[in-house]
């Protein structure tokens, strides 16, 4: 893995994040640079991901005056990024909301001077409404509905950031795509409070309920795919929810539970998140009650429910999300078209979703939808 923070894996991995993310190494670097050798300053970490964001929003102003507006867009989204990186890590409270406050300002300008129309929806659902964004196929013909792959957040990541790592991968290949903040996630966690749950399959009725009433979307080729902590969301939702016609894991969970758990227990070093982040999603008052709630994400029931194509794409070295936990959700799968993918370093990113080498992996799973829907 590359360890930005040598002596701090937390911050690398949320470097790795901002790259597969579309973040560009020198930029990051020119704030960051002070804080590498230096004791780790939650306050300082914020401030440099802020400055990096502010920045580039100023270029994508000054791109904007020059009539440049597809490098306006490019800068914005990048600034994007830099606000959720940073964000990502800050505790609750002021900061927390300013950098939160300013990502999502920022992707509305990126949205207005993006070359492809990207169209902001609402969701309706029990926890409230979904908001998303609906990424459009590229015409192949103009007259047929598109099939359309639902995209799923990982622990607390955001729609914006997972629009900047899939961007136009399916629409590319004549796919919709619909990234999405359901509970636990994005402004459903952030403005209204809503926790995370266990029964994904109630958020993914949702989706496909709304995505079915649509006429430009084919309702017999919805895929549902999910990133990080998004590997128990999908294949969880597909299992009970069999509109969902293909189902994909960038990066395989098994018992998130157990992990958690061992995780505080042994207070380990290669956690990708503060501690206080597991109460924060699961709407708890206490790291035991947390650990309590959590224990309910576990797929060894569900996963036997689950009989549709089922990709899962994993690291070899996934020191967040050890490889056992791929392994034995591929066996316990009902699907008969089932497939689990290992990169190993040299054809792929080795470590956690391949961030330390994304696009091999992107690219897969991209082609792997295409043949699927």
């Amino acid at each position: 893995m590359f360890t930005y923070f040598p002596k701090n894996y937390m911050w690398s991995s949320a470097v790795l994040l901002s790259l597969t993310a579309g973040g560009q190494l020198g930029q990051i670097d020119r704030q960051l640079a002070p804080l590498r050798e230096t004791k780790a300053d939650p306050e300082a970490w914020t401030k440099a991901w802020d400055q990096a964001g502010a920045l580039q929003a100023e270029f994508a102003e000054r791109d904007l005056s020059r009539g440049c507006r597809r490098s306006a867009s490019e800068r914005y989204l990048r600034a994007v990024n830099y606000y959720l990186t940073g964000e990502r890590q800050t505790a609750p409270g002021p900061a927390k909301a300013n950098s939160y406050r300013l990502a999502l300002e920022t992707f509305g300008k990126a949205v207005e001077t993006m070359p492809r129309p990207l169209e902001r929806v609402e969701i309706d659902s029990p926890d409230g409404m979904l908001p998303g964004y609906l990424i459009p196929a590229l015409a192949r013909d103009s007259a047929a509905p598109a099939p359309v792959v639902i995209f799923y957040n990982g622990f607390d990541v955001t729609k914006e950031l997972l629009y900047c790592i899939i961007r136009e991968e399916f629409a590319d290949r004549g796919i919709a795509c619909l990234v999405v903040d359901a509970p636990g996630t994005g402004e459903p966690l952030r403005l209204r409070g809503v926790a995370s749950r266990p029964d994904y399959e109630v958020p993914t009725k949702a989706v496909v309920d709304y995505l079915v009433t649509r006429p430009d979307i084919d309702p017999a080729r919805i895929g549902l795919l999910g990133i990080s902590l998004g590997g128990y969301y999908a294949p969880r939702g597909a299992a009970f929810e069999h509109r969902i016609k293909a189902c994909a894991a960038w990066g395989a969970v098994w018992d998130y539970g157990a992990l958690w758990q061992h995780r505080w227990e042994t207070r380990s070093k290669t956690t990708p998140v503060p501690f206080w982040q597991l109460p924060w999603v699961m709407g708890t008052e206490t790291m035991k009650q947390a650990l309590e709630k959590v224990k309910a994400f576990a797929l060894a029931e569900a996963l036997p429910h689950l009989t549709q194509p089922f990709l899962i794409v994993h690291g070899a070295d996934d020191s967040m999300i050890p490889l056992p936990h791929a392994e034995r959700a591929i066996k316990a799968a009902g699907s008969r078209d089932k497939q689990l993918v290992v990169f190993d370093g040299v054809d792929g990113g080795a470590e956690h979703c391949s961030m330390d080498d994304p696009d091999p992996a992107r690219q897969l799973i991209a082609d792997w939808f295409a043949q699927r829907l």
